[in-house]
């Protein structure tokens, strides 16, 4: 018999009740990521949505990364849109002017004086944040897991992705899209490969085991695939970029890919790395954030192009996005109740349970 099990329910995907389970229990009560750190330099700030939730992610003076909600204490406006580059040492209302700096400390309200707001009992409503390896990571849970705990249960597959040290890295370019689907039908895209031979003719290209629909080179027991390429995933556009830190032997010539529960994956092939941050928008929509990473001597010679990578690449996201959107559309369905995962879904059946598992029943 084959070996197979369930896909989620019509009801997990489209439900506006489910989504609000999932605000509370996974993304609001674990460590969600928030992009990467290099580009936050000292006193920039950056705007992030968590699920519904507003919060501004800063770096201190000091060179702490904090975060806050997003909300003045005097009136409740709303502080900052976006992202600034800004290297002020505060941030300041558009409403009535009330300024805070970046440790969240209040320190103006203007046309008020110190005997009529007690400055000192209103600081911004401050949440967790930890930066590692260069990866922002945010908590809005009163009492988060140990960070290290959860990496390791929550993100084991970036963990085992430590020798490329991360922490060297440097974003060279970034994309961003929406998506019309549920987040967890793109992360169930991301862990199979039954759809490459289709959908991605140029991908199955550079690594040819695709074709079959294994995800992993099941000869190896590092989790690796083999490109064709010596320049990965790329589009040719001049000299060969040069490898990342510390990769030689067979990570030259070698792609691997890993999860963070529950919205982000990272990707490794040679020259480059891809982090790409899922910000679920409700149930029916999902924005993409795609961070392309590079050895700092790369981004810094002018003869080196990286927009071959940031082409495949993205070339590749828009072909998942359009499955994934088909996806949605016929999981909308009344006729569907559930779907069915083979063998060669495994990494599809274990997020699965995962999900199942920190989400909780129901009831």
């Amino acid at each position: 018999m084959p070996d197979h099990t369930h896909t989620l329910t019509r009801h997990d995907y489209l439900s506006d009740e489910v989504f609000e389970i999932e605000r509370e229990r996974i993304f609001h009560r674990g460590w969600f990521l928030v992009g990467r750190g290099d580009s936050l330099l000292t006193g920039n700030r950056r705007v992030v949505d968590v699920a519904g939730e507003s919060v501004l992610v800063v770096r201190d003076l000091d060179g702490t990364v904090r975060a806050f909600a997003n909300v003045c204490r005097h009136r409740g406006a709303k502080l900052c849109d976006g992202a600034s580059d800004s290297r002020q040492g505060s941030v300041m209302c558009p409403y009535h002017a009330w300024t805070y700096a970046l440790d969240g400390a209040l320190i103006a309200t203007p046309h008020l004086s110190a005997d009529e707001v007690d400055r000192s009992s209103l600081p911004l409503w401050q949440y967790h944040a930890h930066e590692w390896e260069g990866f922002l990571f945010v908590s809005l849970a009163a009492a988060p897991p140990p960070f290290h705990e959860w990496l390791a249960d929550d993100a084991a597959e970036l963990l085992r992705l430590e020798r490329f040290r991360f922490g060297e890295l440097v974003v060279g370019a970034r994309s961003e899209c929406d998506i019309a689907a549920n987040w967890k039908i793109v992360v169930e895209n991301y862990q199979e490969c039954l759809h490459c031979a289709l959908v991605h003719p140029e991908l199955v290209e550079a690594v040819p085991i695709y074709r079959t629909g294994w995800v992993t080179d099941r000869t190896r027991d590092d989790g690796g695939v083999t490109f064709v390429s010596a320049g990965g995933f790329a589009f040719d556009r001049g000299p060969q970029l040069p490898l990342l830190p510390g990769v030689d032997g067979t990570d030259a010539t070698s792609y691997y890919g890993g999860t963070i529960f529950p919205n982000g994956f990272i990707d490794v092939a040679g020259s480059s790395a891809i982090l790409s941050t899922l910000y679920p928008k409700g149930p029916h929509c999902t924005t993409m954030v795609m961070e392309y990473l590079f050895a700092p001597d790369t981004l810094a010679d002018p003869s080196l192009d990286i927009s071959g990578v940031v082409e495949f690449n993205d070339l590749v996201a828009a072909q998942d996005n359009m499955v994934c959107e088909r996806v949605h559309q016929g999981v909308s369905s009344k006729a569907f109740t559930h779907g069915v995962l083979t063998t060669k879904d495994e990494y599809v059946v274990h997020f699965t349970h995962h999900y199942l598992q920190r989400r909780g029943p129901l009831d």
